[in-house]
C-alpha cells in the first residue's frame, strides 16, 4: 500500500491510500466511504474486506479528507463544508490521475451513504466514472440539522444535476431496512441516473440495513455484495 498527501482545504492534509492491483490491470476503483468515515489499514472493516476481494483486479484509492486534529467523527468536521469536502476529492482524484496513474487507466467508484452524496457534488470526478455503484446514499437536506458538513449540503437539484453528465453503468442498493436515508431520497437519485446512464439498476436487498448489515445478526454483506457487482460490471 502507497499513501500520499496533499494540502487540504479545512484541516491538515489530505491522504490518498493505493492498493496497487496484484495483477496487471488498468481499471482503478475510487472507494468514497460514509460521512465522518476513515479508512484505516488493516482494521478490520468492510473496506478492508473489500480490498481482499478485489485486490487482484483492480488498483483500489481510498480519500481521507481534512480534518480537526486531535477530534472523532462528526467533532472532526465541525466548521467544514460540503463544498471544501468535495473540492478535496476533486483534488486527490486530480493529484492521482496526474501522479500515479496514466489516461490508459479506466475509473469506477464505490459510494456508500454520504461518499455517495460527496459523489455528486464532484461533477469532473463523476463523469469521468466507468462504473458507479451507490450504497444507501442521499440527496436531500434536513433544515434542522446541525450537523458538520450535512447542514451545509445544497439544495437537491443541484446536487442531482451531476447526474445529466454521467453515461456510465449506474448501479444504486438499497438496504430494505435502511432507517438511516429516506428511501424517496435514495430513489430520486437513481430515477435522475436513469436519464443519462447507459446502464442501470436498482437493487434491493432484504433484511440489511443503511450498511448491508443483517437487520438481525449485524453482520456486515458489505464487501461481499459490493465485490460482486463490481466484478459483474467493471
Amino acid at each position: 500500500m502507497e499513501n500520499y498527501e496533499i494540502p487540504g482545504l479545512f484541516s491538515g492534509n489530505v491522504k490518498m491510500y493505493h492498493y496497487s492491483s496484484t495483477k496487471p490491470s488498468k481499471k482503478v476503483l475510487l472507494v468514497l466511504k460514509g460521512i465522518y468515515g476513515e479508512h484505516v489499514p488493516d482494521e478490520f472493516s468492510w473496506d478492508n474486506a473489500l480490498i481482499k476481494l478485489l485486490r487482484n483486479d483492480y488498483h483500489i484509492i481510498f480519500v481521507r479528507n481534512s480534518r480537526l486534529n486531535g477530534k472523532v467523527d462528526r467533532d472532526a468536521f465541525i466548521g467544514k463544508t460540503f463544498e471544501q469536502e468535495c473540492t478535496e476529492v476533486e483534488n486527490a482524484f486530480e493529484y492521482c490521475n496526474k501522479n500515479i496513474f496514466s489516461n490508459k487507466y479506466v475509473w469506477g467508484c464505490v459510494s456508500v451513504s454520504f461518499g455517495g452524496t460527496t459523489l455528486l457534488g464532484t461533477t469532473q470526478v463523476l463523469s469521468q466514472m466507468k462504473m458507479v455503484i451507490m450504497v444507501g446514499s442521499g440527496c436531500g437536506r434536513n433544515p434542522e440539522t446541525t450537523k458538520p458538513l450535512l447542514s451545509t449540503l445544497p439544495e437537491t437539484e443541484q446536487l442531482l444535476h451531476s447526474l445529466d453528465s454521467y453515461h456510465g453503468t449506474f448501479i444504486f442498493l438499497h438496504g430494505e431496512g435502511d432507517t438511516i436515508v429516506p428511501t424517496d431520497s435514495q430513489r430520486m437519485i437513481y430515477e435522475r441516473a436513469v436519464k443519462h446512464s447507459t446502464k442501470h439498476e436498482w437493487i434491493t436487498l432484504p433484511n440489511l440495513d443503511h450498511s448491508l448489515r443483517d437487520t438481525i445478526t449485524k453482520k456486515s454483506h458489505m464487501a461481499k455484495i459490493v465485490s460482486q457487482y463490481v466484478q459483474n460490471n467493471f
